[in-house]
């Protein structure tokens, strides 16, 4: 099944939102999302039973919340949802959880698609943005991922990176250089 990633924006009953990148999977009008357990995402979702889908092309924003470098992103407001998007995305779906089933690693939410807004057209990711979101889903396995694995990766990725980079994704990786070094001196002292 085809994987988007996504930036997934919840809010919990007090209004305070939560932004994790996820990948999820789009069957016709029906978004399917498995967030891990233990996951601030996943409580939101059972609590309050909506969430903001986010297709943005801007890879800081994968990077900076994975790296927790960068955690502020601007939000706004939606129309008829509880639930806040990204300023900057390229557009949005506004969803309603269906059904939740559970699992003891990664339970499935199923929601329905109630509303679609495009801000600005989506190109689609050239080489760097793909290295760029692929190293920051290899961040976000430190510690469960062989160090040497995820080093082999990141050397593949830089590859496209170099050949296609504009100073976004340039800065955005140099936040993943840091948390892999961070994780690195951390762990081997």
């Amino acid at each position: 099944m085809k994987i988007h990633e996504v930036i997934i924006t919840t809010c919990d009953k007090n209004n305070k939102h939560h932004i994790a990148p996820m990948g999820i999977n789009i069957i016709n009008n029906e978004v399917i999302i498995k967030p891990f357990k233990p996951s601030k995402t996943l409580e939101n979702l059972k609590e309050t039973k909506c969430a903001v889908i986010n297709f943005i092309d801007d890879v800081r924003v994968f990077a900076g919340i994975v790296t927790g470098i960068k955690k502020e992103w601007s939000l706004e407001k939606v129309t008829g949802s509880k639930v806040m998007r990204l300023k900057d995305t390229n557009s949005h779906f506004t969803l309603q959880v269906n059904t939740e089933t559970d699992d003891e690693v990664r339970p499935k939410i199923s929601c329905e698609i109630i509303d679609r807004k495009i801000y600005k057209p989506f190109l689609g990711f050239n080489r760097a943005q793909f290295s760029v979101i692929e190293a920051a889903v290899l961040v976000s396995r430190l510690g469960r991922l062989p160090m040497e694995k995820i080093h082999k990766e990141i050397e593949y990725l830089k590859i496209g990176l170099d050949k296609t980079a504009s100073n976004i994704e340039f800065e955005a990786w140099s936040w993943i250089e840091e948390k892999i070094n961070n994780f690195e001196i951390k762990n081997n002292a």
